[in-house]
């Protein structure tokens, strides 16, 4: 389906909107780092200034000139190359973040516009313009931003020319800017091509293909993890200590700090303290399954049951301009409409009044969305990790809204469209 004249004003009109209010934020509050995010940029400047991705990132008490692979070195290397061009600056972080996040915006109009009437894909493009999270987490140096950008093109390629070549180079190379960012989106290459028009053996096709040229473009990085750290590594080095949090004993289904009393004392080497971590969090599941699948539970309500980390983020890293009082109602305006998108999803997918579901793109929406939920069903929960599939879930959610007025589109219609 080719867009027509007014969709496309619209999808550059809202992501504009998206753009300047993202940078207008992180220009006027400057939110330092904090978290994860002190890391991320600090990896950022290694790499600006030529030391290349190595312990320069731990901070000043680690040799800048051992390499690292503990984090997935996507959004360093952005960051980085961002700092090499406009300067070591607080406002380059903001405006990586913007763009991120205005593309997102685009991406979403255009999926929801081929689920739902004009009227529904336009709520559905404001509406993640407009989330106040979404606004407050892309001027910080964190991945959420940057992984929902690459996720949402790859949903958006995956149906682009759907079974032909170039939609499964397009769709690879999005899948693998994911994987840099996040590895967990490797997953997502077997499982988006098969929820494309076509056969069985056509859509199976595709799979393999997607996922052997996914593969293919990060096998470099993870040669040079096998020659720089202490052993191979297909991306990063975390996987382990972010399932034993999940796992262990003292697991409480979201995010906790792992201590020499729950293992791996004196294990020395990144992929050494890896498979530590990993070997205890199976055993732990292998001696009591139950409980681990009891803690899904829990992690699901972490994920999904509100959204908090943006305001608890700009508490830490801001205290000057959030007390407690204002960090507790922070919390509450943010659940609001995210629980609404949510709701909406769930809607849209329920046979109220006839209609012909959410199509394909919504399947597909859903399937990744699904894919990320298992994610952290397996290792541990968090309300940041709804972040990056936010626009997805209102491209389903669009699927509630079709009667708003505008023509929806034909189901005689192809479902292809072109960038």
């Amino acid at each position: 389906m080719k867009p027509s004249p007014e969709d496309r004003a619209f999808t550059w009109a809202a992501s504009a909107l998206a753009f300047v209010l993202r940078l207008a934020w992180g220009l006027a509050v400057r939110v330092p780092p904090a978290w994860d995010g002190e890391l991320y940029e600090r990896a950022a400047r290694g790499i600006a200034r030529g030391l290349g991705y190595s312990c320069f990132m731990f901070g000043p008490t680690a040799d800048p000139t051992v390499p690292t692979a503990y984090y997935p070195v996507g959004y360093p290397a952005l960051l980085g190359a961002l700092y090499a061009v406009l300067g070591e600056a607080p406002w380059v972080i903001a405006l990586a973040g913007s763009l991120a996040g205005a593309g997102t915006v685009a991406l979403v109009h255009r999926l929801a516009r081929r689920v739902s009437s004009p009227g529904a894909a336009r709520l559905a493009a404001l509406g993640l313009a407009l989330l106040p999270g979404q606004v407050l987490f892309a001027s910080t140096p964190m991945t959420e931003t940057l992984w929902g950008l690459t996720l949402t093109l790859a949903v958006y390629l995956v149906g682009w020319r759907e079974g032909s070549l170039s939609s499964a180079a397009a769709t690879a190379a999005a899948l693998a800017l994911a994987v840099y960012v996040r590895p967990q989106a490797a997953l997502l290459a077997p499982v988006l091509p098969l929820v494309v028009a076509g056969t069985w053996r056509l859509r199976a096709r595709q799979a393999l293909l997607v996922t052997a040229l996914t593969t293919l473009a990060v096998l470099p990085w993870s040669a040079r993890n096998c020659r720089a750290v202490d052993g191979c590594a297909f991306v990063s080095t975390n996987g382990g200590g972010n399932l034993a949090i999940g796992a262990l004993p003292g697991a409480v289904g979201t995010f906790r700090f792992l201590t020499a009393r729950d293992g791996c004392r004196g294990v020395v080497g990144e992929v050494a303290r890896d498979r530590c971590w990993r070997s205890l969090a199976w055993a732990t599941v292998r001696r009591d399954p139950s409980r681990w699948l009891r803690l899904a539970g829990a992690k699901f309500y972490h994920t999904y049951a509100y959204e908090a980390f943006p305001v608890g983020y700009l508490r830490t890293a801001r205290p000057d301009l959030l007390g407690p009082e204002l960090e507790r109602r922070g919390r509450v305006a943010l659940s609001i409409p995210w629980r609404c998108v949510y709701l909406l999803a769930l809607l849209a997918l329920l046979p109220l009044y006839p209609r012909r579901g959410v199509g394909l793109v919504g399947a597909r929406c859903l399937a990744a969305t699904g894919v990320v939920l298992c994610t952290h069903l397996i290792f541990f929960g968090g309300d940041r990790y709804h972040l990056p599939v936010t626009g997805l879930l209102l491209v389903v959610a669009s699927g509630a809204l079709r009667e708003l007025p505008g023509r929806a589109p034909s189901g005689r219609l192809r479902a292809v469209e072109r960038p």
